[in-house]
Parts: C-alpha cells; sequence; structure tokens
C-alpha cells in the first residue's frame, strides 16, 4: 500500500486557512501600528481623574460619516474608511441628519489607575449608539444603547447613556456608532470613575428632586393666588410651570427613565408631543400675558393658529409620522417666538406699555438661550459657546426665577392697585359725608320753611275736604231722593199700564174689535204698554245692579226650559218668529229673574232691529265648562262707528232714531252676564244681521275674594 497523501480540495481548503491566518496577523500589526502612529491622541486616565469631574473627550474625538449607513466595525477600524475620520474641537455635532456618524477615540489608564470605567454620552437624544470596546484579544465587545433600546437593559441606570468599559494600560482605540432619524444629533463623552459617577449621580438626582419640587411649590402657590384673586391668569401659569417641567424631564431622559422604560419605541414620540404641548401652552400664555387680543387682534389670531398647529402636531407625533413633523415643530416654534418679541419689544418701546418689562426679561431670558440652542444645534461647532444642554437648564432655571418675580409683581401691583382704589374710595367717601353733612343742614333749614308752608296748605286742604265732604253728602242725599221718586214713579206706573193693557185686551175681544182700525190702534196701545214696562223694568234692574243692593239669588236652572218658556210667552209683537234650538236640557247655576231680563232684552233687540218677515233664532250650546246662548237677527247690523258704545248705558245710535228705544237693553244685559261670571259680545256682524252671544259659567260666578 502507499502512505498517505492529502486529497486536492484538503490542500486547497489548508492553503486558504493559512493565508487567512496571515492576513489576520498582518491585519492586528496593521492596528498596532494605526495605534502607534497616533500615541498622542490617547486620552490618558490618573487615578484622581474622574472622581469630582468628569474628564472630558473634547479634542481627542475623531469622527467619520456614513452616509449609507451601511458600513460596519471591520471597514472603519480595518478597511479604507479609517484614513477619512476627522478630529472634532469639541463635541460631536450634527443638524437634522440620518447619516450615521463613527466616532473615535483613544484611552489607556495610568498604572495606578483601576481598569474599570464609566463612558457616559449626552444628551439622552440618540436614537441608536452603540459602543465597540476593544476585548484585549484583538475583537472588540458590543454594547448597544440610545432611547430605542428598553431602560431596563442599561448596565448603569442614569438617564444619560452610560457604558461600563475595561481601559488597558497601553493605547486602545474605540469606536462609537451613533445615528438619529433626522433630528438634530449632539454628543458630548466623557469618563468617570465608578465611585465619582454615584456621588455625582446622587447629586444630580437631587437637584431634579429639587426643581421638580420647586415647580410643584409654584403650581400650588400660583392655584392659591388663583382662587385668592379670582383671576385665571395664575392658573394658566401654573399650567405653564408644569409644561416646562415636563419638557425638561423629557429632553433630559427621565420621560424614557421614569415613564416609559420598558417602550423604548415610544420615547421620541413622546418627547415630541411633550414639546407640542409647551409649544401650546406657552403660545397661549405668553399672548395672555402680554395682552395681544387686546393691543392688536390680528397678533392673538396668529398666536391661535400656532397653538393649533401644534395641537395637530401633538397627534402626529403619537403616529409614525412624528419623524417629518419634527423639523416642522422647530421652525414654527422659533418663527412664533422671533414674532412674540418683536411684538412685546414694539409694545414697550412704541406703545408704553411699562408693565411688560419685567415679564418681558423673563421671557427674553429663555427665548435667547432658546434660540440660540436651536442654532447651535443646526450649525454645531461654528456656533462657540457653551453646550446646549447646560444653556438649556440654565435658561429653564433663570426663566422660571424671572417668570416667578414676575407674577409676584402682578401680584403686587394688584394690591397696590386695590391699595390705590381704597384710598380714592375712602377719600370719595369722606368728601361725600362733607357735603352730605353741608346738605343736611341746609335741607333742613328748607324742611322748616317747607314744614311750616305744608301746615298752611293741611289747614287748607282740610277745610276744602269738610266742603267736599259736605256737598258729597248733599249729592249722596239728591241721588237718593232721585233714586226713591224713580222707584215711585215706575211703581206708580205699572198700574196705569196694566190697565191701559187690560183694557185694549177688552176691546179687542169686544165686537169693535173686528173691525181694522180699532185691531191697528190696540196693537199700537199694547205695543207701546209692552215697550214701556220694558223700559221700567230695565231702570229699577239697573238702579239695582248699580247700587249693588241686590244679591244674587243663585240656584239650578235648566236653559232650556227657560228659553221655550221666553220664547213662547213672550209678550211682543212678531215674537212668533223667534226660533229656539236647543240641544237638550242645560243646567247653570244662576239667578232665574235676572237671566230671563238679560234674554228677554236680546230678543227685544233682535226683534225690534230685524225685518217683520225675518226670524230671529235664540241657538242654546254647551261648550266646555260655559253655557253659550246666541240671539241672531235678520238685520242690517252693527254700524262699523258704534261697535265700540252699544255696550254703553243710554247708547242709541244716530241711524236708528227711528226705532223705538232706551239704549239700557245690551248694557243691562251684559252687566248681568258678568255679575254671574260671563260675559255678553257681538259674536258676528255684518249687513245681513248680527248675532249677540250669552255666555255663562255652569257653576256660576267665582266667590269674590274677601
Amino acid at each position: 500500500m502507499h502512505g498517505h497523501s492529502m486529497p486536492p480540495y484538503l490542500s486547497s481548503v489548508a492553503l486558504v486557512c493559512w493565508h487567512f491566518r496571515v492576513l489576520r496577523c498582518l491585519a492586528l500589526a496593521l492596528a498596532a501600528a494605526v495605534v502607534a502612529m497616533y500615541p498622542a491622541h490617547a486620552v490618558v486616565l490618573g487615578a484622581s481623574e474622574g472622581l469630582e469631574a468628569p474628564k472630558e473627550l473634547a479634542g481627542a474625538l475623531w469622527m467619520h460619516t456614513d452616509p449609507s449607513g451601511a458600513q460596519t466595525l471591520e471597514d472603519v477600524a480595518h478597511g479604507a474608511q479609517q484614513d477619512r475620520f476627522v478630529q472634532l474641537p469639541g463635541a460631536v455635532e450634527k443638524s437634522f441628519t440620518r447619516e450615521t456618524v463613527w466616532v473615535r477615540f483613544t484611552l489607556q489608564r495610568a498604572s495606578e489607575s483601576g481598569a474599570r470605567w464609566l463612558l457616559r454620552l449626552r444628551p439622552p437624544r440618540i436614537n441608536d449608539a452603540t459602543l465597540y470596546a476593544p476585548d484585549g484579544h484583538g475583537g472588540y465587545a458590543e454594547t448597544r444603547l440610545g432611547d430605542r433600546q428598553p431602560f431596563t437593559g442599561r448596565a448603569v441606570p442614569d438617564h444619560n447613556f452610560v457604558f461600563p468599559i475595561d481601559v488597558a494600560p497601553e493605547p486602545r482605540a474605540y469606536y462609537l456608532k451613533l445615528s438619529n432619524a433626522g433630528v438634530p444629533l449632539r454628543a458630548e463623552i466623557d469618563i468617570w470613575q465608578p465611585a465619582g459617577f454615584e456621588r455625582f449621580q446622587k447629586r444630580d438626582y437631587t437637584a431634579i428632586g429639587v426643581l421638580l419640587g420647586a415647580a410643584l411649590l409654584s403650581v400650588c402657590m400660583n392655584l392659591i393666588f388663583m382662587s385668592w384673586l379670582r383671576d385665571t391668569l395664575y392658573g394658566h401659569y401654573a399650567l405653564y410651570v408644569i409644561a416646562i417641567a415636563g419638557l425638561a424631564m423629557a429632553r433630559l431622559g427621565y420621560l424614557a427613565e421614569w415613564a416609559l422604560d420598558t417602550r423604548p419605541d415610544r420615547v421620541a414620540q413622546a418627547v415630541l408631543a411633550v414639546n407640542c404641548l409647551f409649544n401650546t401652552v406657552a403660545t397661549l400664555f405668553m399672548a395672555r400675558l402680554f395682552g395681544f387680543r387686546r393691543h392688536w387682534p390680528p397678533a392673538s389670531r396668529c398666536f391661535m393658529a400656532v397653538a393649533a398647529f401644534n395641537l395637530v402636531a401633538f397627534g402626529l407625533a403619537l403616529t409614525p409620522l412624528h419623524v417629518p413633523i419634527g423639523p416642522w415643530v422647530s421652525l414654527v416654534a422659533t418663527a412664533s417666538t422671533v414674532f412674540g418679541a418683536a411684538f412685546v419689544l414694539y409694545l414697550i418701546a412704541v406703545r408704553r406699555q411699562v408693565q411688560y418689562l419685567l415679564p418681558a426679561a423673563a421671557f427674553s431670558v429663555g427665548t435667547l438661550i432658546g434660540l440660540y440652542n436651536l442654532v447651535k444645534l443646526w450649525l454645531g461647532d461654528a456656533i462657540p459657546g457653551a453646550a446646549p444642554e447646560h444653556l438649556y437648564l440654565l435658561g429653564v432655571l433663570v426663566h422660571l426665577i424671572l417668570l416667578n418675580v414676575a407674577v409676584a409683581d402682578r401680584t403686587r401691583r394688584a394690591e397696590r392697585e386695590v391699595l390705590r382704589q381704597r384710598e380714592l374710595a375712602l377719600s370719595a367717601r369722606a368728601a361725600a359725608e362733607q357735603a352730605l353733612e353741608s346738605t343736611v343742614a341746609r335741607r333742613t333749614a328748607e324742611l322748616a320753611g317747607t314744614n311750616a308752608a305744608l301746615r298752611d296748605e293741611i289747614g287748607k286742604r282740610g277745610r276744602l275736604e269738610a266742603r267736599l265732604r259736605q256737598s258729597l253728602e248733599e249729592t249722596r242725599r239728591m241721588a237718593d231722593q232721585q233714586q226713591e221718586f224713580v222707584s215711585m214713579v215706575s211703581h206708580e206706573f205699572r198700574t196705569p199700564l196694566a190697565v191701559i193693557d187690560a183694557a185694549a185686551q177688552s176691546l179687542d175681544l169686544s165686537r169693535f174689535g173686528r173691525e181694522s182700525t180699532v185691531q191697528r190702534r190696540t196693537e199700537r196701545i199694547r205695543r207701546s204698554v209692552l215697550r214701556l214696562s220694558l223700559l221700567i223694568e230695565n231702570i229699577l234692574m239697573a238702579d239695582q245692579l248699580r247700587l249693588e243692593e241686590r244679591s244674587l239669588r243663585l240656584q239650578s236652572i235648566d236653559l232650556q226650559a227657560v228659553v221655550h218658556q221666553l220664547c213662547q210667552g213672550f209678550n211682543h209683537a212678531g215674537a212668533e218668529r223667534l226660533r229656539p234650538i236647543t240641544q237638550g236640557p242645560l243646567e247653570v247655576v244662576a239667578d232665574r229673574a235676572l237671566i230671563e231680563i238679560a234674554l228677554q232684552n236680546l230678543m227685544h233687540n233682535a226683534l225690534k232691529y230685524s225685518p217683520p218677515d225675518s226670524s230671529v233664532s235664540v241657538t242654546l250650546a254647551g261648550v266646555g265648562s260655559t253655557v253659550r246662548i246666541d240671539v241672531a237677527d235678520g238685520g242690517p247690523g252693527v254700524p262699523a262707528a258704534d261697535l265700540g258704545h252699544i255696550f254703553d248705558k243710554y247708547f242709541r245710535s244716530d241711524t236708528v232714531a227711528t226705532v223705538a228705544g232706551s239704549g239700557l237693553g245690551l248694557h243691562l244685559a251684559r252687566e248681568i252676564a258678568r255679575r254671574h261670571g260671563g260675559d255678553v259680545l257681538l259674536a258676528e256682524n255684518s249687513p245681513h244681521g248680527a248675532t249677540f252671544r250669552l255666555d255663562l259659567p255652569v257653576f256660576g260666578p267665582t266667590p269674590e275674594k274677601p
């Protein structure tokens, strides 16, 4: 047998593996050479550093931009991209961008220093931050943080991004991969020792607690002021303090730590939503504090539009559209801030509204620092100055202090105005009291003279009253005598009228009554007797009703029977023309004698003004709790000029002068109806006839209140 020989394909694999090992050794040698080329860039960490203050890496950072975001660690650490790093003079800053940024820095520790260190990355508004730290075996350990990573997965719980690293005594290169979804990217990197960071962290959280406590105290005090002074502006300011505290918590990363520690996908949306709510509250508060609506309504409408835009943006911030809407929110906030500042400056400089100086100073500090912060985020280190996060905290602190002073000054001015108004009221009261005293003295003198004149006037009026009383007694006595005379004459007239009527009837029954001449004369005699009898009855009844001496003799009566009896026994020429129309028995509580007189007057009036060949209908009907009697004639109707007077006592129209009458019939019928709680009215009127309506309540008149 031949000795074992290696198959061809295995020899090829071995050759490739050998070449790979050679290439790996060359890469490690090249990396070591690169590190050796930049010894001056290594940051040496001493034993005393990172205990009281962090070791800043500004000036030791190198940056490389990856527009595609597809480069890997091998590309930037061992490939051709390693020569494209440029040194940064300060922190890492990029304006609104979606590019991936690679940062390189070299660390080594002194021999007496510990190996364990903490690398802090701030501010905490970075979507993805991945640290590649050398593991000492030619490779790199990967640690991934960012606001898209769960807070619960962080090795060091802090509102900023903190990476635990091991630093070797010899220089080693570290790589940091950063990316944001279209928002400004800024990264400040420093180094802490664990013990120093622990002490700093306690002070940091204590300061935040004090800030939140102060904000809560300010909110409570302003709510108390709102309740005391009845001014809702203090409540609006309390809402503004809550909004600015919430915005600070969101921007500094506390929102991700305390509320969204398990929902990193919502952090960026929540920060933008809080920013939109703050813009809404701040815009409306500024417009109200400086009286935009009072000084220039278009400015108020402009700020209302900005507030509406931010409310819409708040809704969009909770959707996947939060990425493109972010720059627009910043742009609108900047434009509205500049416009508001210009308008407030106009109010103070041109309109001389000096009461706005203190709140303007409070807003100007926050406005200027906010604008500087935005510009520095956009332009990066091209704008000199402190870090935007430091400026933001400083601006919030100064702004709240000055604004609290401004609100307190508003309270002081309100109290001074109250005191001034009180002093004016006291002065006015003193002047009024003095004027009142002089007026009282003058009026007292005038009153004394008036009293003397009044006593004389009272004496004169007393004597006049005595004479009037005497005259009234005389008039009443004469009226009584007249009434007695009328009653006596009316009573005395009844007997001869009855004799005359009886004689006329006897004459009708005699043998001479058959003659036409005698019949005409006896009919005329009886007609005149009837007219005089009815006139006497009306006069007596009108006087009785006027003097209110006759009380109603109420009883339950059947109006159907009353109407039929009156129509059948009516003693008047043409009585056969009466046509009663009834629906059945209808009972009412009334004075039968008075109701018969009222109906007789209405029937007599209808017969008197109707043509001899026309009928007179008397219609009886029940309408609810009322009984209605309509007496309709076929006469010429009531003239329009007489409509307002036909129920007046003794009224006689000029158009009916040839018709005998006294003017008492309709008046007396209405008075009787009203005494019973009803009424008489003209229901219909036309050239072809008139209808008078008598309404009576079924249950009688309502008792009068004492």
